[in-house]
């Protein structure tokens, strides 16, 4: 090689993590007469002549309007998983390039590529090189964003209506719930990260896309199945999502294409981005392949069966109480209404949209049983409820606590918990943090997610890891309005075969001890 040609030498270079091994990257690398569907601006590639070790290749190629025509010899090793390529007449006076193929992390395959290019045109050389080279290099990007979504696509397609067999475990994607948890899961790494002032912090936060930031490995149900997972950090914190959902959609996205590059079986949405979930999945679900859902499901169950425990636990009928679901048109909100309208005598629904709370209200006195109201006003609602679910999400105070009457159940399933970690000297209402289960192993992501304990976890991962230890890799809480009764029976079901059930009750971080019942009980006695 010439000193003129070394100048060019590493004019194009590209590395990519690819979703397949590294026979299947290479299969597609040499398949060129694909690589127009690859590459738009490649208008035919075609072979000329075929060996056991390579191949003649022609191409035609017009990028921007800009023909290029070029025979190619193609030299394949396949030992060492490299491609050899080189242009032996043509447009071009020096093309000249190799693939190289090195194993990736799990099943993936580290593609490299390594690509001189000379136009070999005096006068205009130096004007239109840089050019040139940057449109090649985008080709060349594009054919391997290309591929990575075909790679994905065979993965995730089912067989005979089956799912396919090349994916599994789960991943599960949160967030911090407010500006100090996410100062506090910085400290983990860095102690004095509290010198960066918050504006900053926060900007930089909300530039950063979804990464994977922990790998949950041999996850043991108690029926003796294991699992492997990860855990995505989609960079959001409440507040961002109300006031940019378009932000949240991007993060949501990319989260979900971590998941599919690493072929895993589900992604459970948690947090916020299960409300991106919920209003936008459709516009999810016709971009990514993985099967995602909300788990809105197991956190109702869990939610409801705290309920009734917490009930029992306060002497409350059940048949005769009088319910309220703060937040009743919502995607939790709405479901709880779906399986209370069966079990209490009263139920009151509450929403900020009359329209929807209108339509809820008419879908549950159609289904029967209690007696339905629906209101926009919160605290008029709660002030003669027996039982209250607060599913409302929002970072504001959805209720004062001063209007709820002595001797409630208060289940607060909202995220971020409104009322059962807001400062109250209330001791005669039995608050407690909804949809947390107890989990058959714990939960290490070596910082803190905003729970008391290792062995408790959200409702909506827990559901992630339920539908992995069973094999059921599909949107299974999907959309907003869509969980019916025999759905969240079918999920708590399947939770308790794997020894996922209800949690201790906490109110905020403090575990609700049987002493402290006792005192809320003798309060409301005494009143």
């Amino acid at each position: 090689m010439t000193a003129e040609k070394k100048e060019f030498s590493d004019a194009i270079h590209i590395e990519k993590i690819l979703p397949g091994k590294r026979w299947q990257v290479f299969r597609l690398i040499t398949s060129i007469e694909d690589f127009p569907n690859y590459m738009p601006n490649v208008r035919k590639a075609e072979f000329i002549e075929k060996t056991k070790t390579g191949a003649i290749t022609k191409w035609f190629v017009d990028i921007d309007g800009l023909p290029i025509r070029w025979k190619q010899e193609d030299r394949f090793e396949f030992s060492k998983f490299s491609i050899y390529f080189k242009a032996i007449e043509g447009d071009i006076e020096y093309f000249e390039g190799v693939w190289t193929l090195q194993p990736g992390p799990g099943d993936s395959t580290v593609v490299i590529l390594n690509v001189s290019i000379r136009l070999g045109i005096p006068i205009f050389e130096h004007v239109v090189a840089d050019v040139l080279r940057a449109k090649i290099q985008k080709n060349f990007e594009m054919m391997l964003h290309a591929m990575e979504e075909d790679l994905i696509r065979h993965r995730y397609q089912s067989v005979d209506g089956k799912p396919s067999t090349k994916i599994k475990g789960f991943v599960v994607m949160g967030h911090p719930y407010n500006f100090n948890h996410l100062v506090r899961i910085f400290k983990v790494f860095k102690p004095d990260i509290s010198a960066i002032t918050p504006d900053f912090l926060m900007k930089i936060f909300e530039l950063s896309p979804a990464y994977l930031s922990s790998d949950i490995r041999d996850y043991r149900s108690e029926c003796g199945k294991i699992v492997d997972g990860y855990f995505v950090m989609c960079p959001i914190i409440p507040d961002m999502a109300l006031l940019n959902p378009e932000i949240v959609i991007n993060k949501v996205l990319d989260g979900c294409r971590i998941g599919e590059r690493l072929g895993a079986g589900i992604l459970a949405l948690g947090g916020f981005t299960s409300i991106v979930g919920e209003r936008y999945f459709n516009k999810l679900k016709s971009q990514v392949k993985i099967p995602v859902t909300t788990g809105n499901a197991f956190t109702t169950a869990m939610a409801l069966e705290g309920v009734r425990k917490a009930c029992q636990l306060m002497e409350i009928d059940f048949k005769k109480a009088r319910a309220v679901v703060i937040g009743g048109t919502g995607d939790i909100g709405s479901a709880c209404a779906r399986v209370l309208v069966n079990e209490v005598a009263e139920l009151v629904v509450t929403g900020r949209t009359p329209s929807a709370l209108e339509a809820i209200e008419n879908q549950l006195k159609m289904a029967g049983g209690a007696k339905i109201t629906a209101t926009l006003d919160n605290n008029r609602a709660v002030t003669q409820a027996d039982i209250i679910i607060a599913a409302a999400s929002s970072s504001q105070t959805i209720v004062d606590i001063k209007y709820i009457k002595p001797g409630a159940v208060v289940c607060d399933v909202a995220y971020p918990k409104n009322i059962s970690y807001s400062t109250s000297n209330r001791d005669d209402i039995f608050v407690f943090s909804g949809g947390l289960a107890s989990i058959p192993s714990p939960f290490n992501l070596g910082f803190d997610v905003g729970l008391p304990s290792q062995h408790i976890l959200y409702g909506c991962f827990a559901e992630a890891m339920i539908l992995s230890l069973e094999e059921r890799y599909e949107n299974f809480s999907e959309g907003k309005g869509r969980l019916m009764p025999e759905k969240i029976r079918e999920i708590q079901d399947i939770g308790e075969k794997h020894g996922f059930r209800l949690a201790p009750f906490f109110w905020g971080d403090k575990q609700i001890r049987p002493e402290m019942i006792s005192k809320i009980q003798a309060r409301v006695r005494s009143a």
